[in-house]
């Protein structure tokens, strides 16, 4: 089948301690190909068995499959593994499985859904509902079994920052605590502030700064100010180094 000209049902499913509900949504909901997160050191992982697993199985049932390492603890490494799977795959369908991992992966799962769908990507969250949870599984065992559907979850919207305010939020991460006319001076290196020719006042590009960029990034908590006037001092927030962390660089 060409992908460039039919869409294909996409799945990303993390792969922790469970099988049933990685392989059975997959028959269930037609899936073309899988994406399986794993863990780094997935061979000296508990999840190993589990992951081997389903590979066997994907193999058996014809079902295409990549994958994908991260650090399954880090919830930011998460979603830029996510970002970059969806990017890869936004020609497609694109569908993600948050009951197959532990709770940072299901929160990953979720917020990539809001954040990265959009009028040109289509991305459908899932929960696999199992018939049999184990309080105490034991080794080799899942920690659910059977499976009794799908349920497909609300996919609301976030709205991730413009481009030019993460623009902006790199320059900040990139040259610690600046003053005001620091800032502008690199901005205007950068082009993220345009001056009209006949309106090169020091208020001009303060406004711009102020309005464009300060005001917003303020509100959304990703920098942080010190002092007022000229004495002031602009430096990146620990939130806005995060949403650094799995946008495009």
């Amino acid at each position: 089948m060409d992908s460039s000209i039919f869409k294909l049902r996409i799945h990303i499913t993390p792969v922790g301690f469970e099988i049933d509900r990685v392989i059975e949504p997959l028959i269930k909901l037609k899936a073309d190909k899988v994406w399986l997160i794993i863990e780094n050191d997935i061979e000296n992982s508990d999840a190993n068995f589990y992951y081997r697993e389903i590979k066997n199985r994907l193999i058996k049932l014809k079902i295409d499959f990549n994958e994908e390492k991260c650090e399954f603890r880090s919830l930011f490494d998460l979603l830029n593994v996510y970002r970059i799977i969806i990017e890869r795959e936004q020609n497609h369908d694109l569908f993600i499985n948050v009951s197959t991992g532990n709770k940072i992966e299901a929160i990953a799962g979720m917020m990539a859904a809001m954040l990265f769908n959009n009028e040109k990507i289509s991305i459908i969250p899932y929960y696999a509902v199992p018939d049999n949870y184990e309080i105490k599984p034991k080794e080799g065992e899942q920690l659910t079994s059977g499976f009794r559907g799908v349920i497909q979850l609300p996919n609301y919207k976030i709205e991730r920052p413009k481009e030019h305010l993460i623009a902006a939020l790199k320059i900040m991460k990139d040259n610690g605590v600046m003053s005001k006319k620091r800032l502008i001076e690199l901005f205007l290196e950068n082009r993220l502030i345009n001056i009209e020719r006949e309106d090169h006042s020091e208020s001009a590009k303060h406004s711009q700064l102020n309005k464009k960029y300060l005001e917003p990034l303020i509100e959304r908590k990703f920098i942080e100010i010190e002092g007022k006037g000229r004495s002031a001092r602009i430096k990146i927030s620990h939130d806005g180094e995060n949403i650094l962390k799995f946008l495009p660089k």
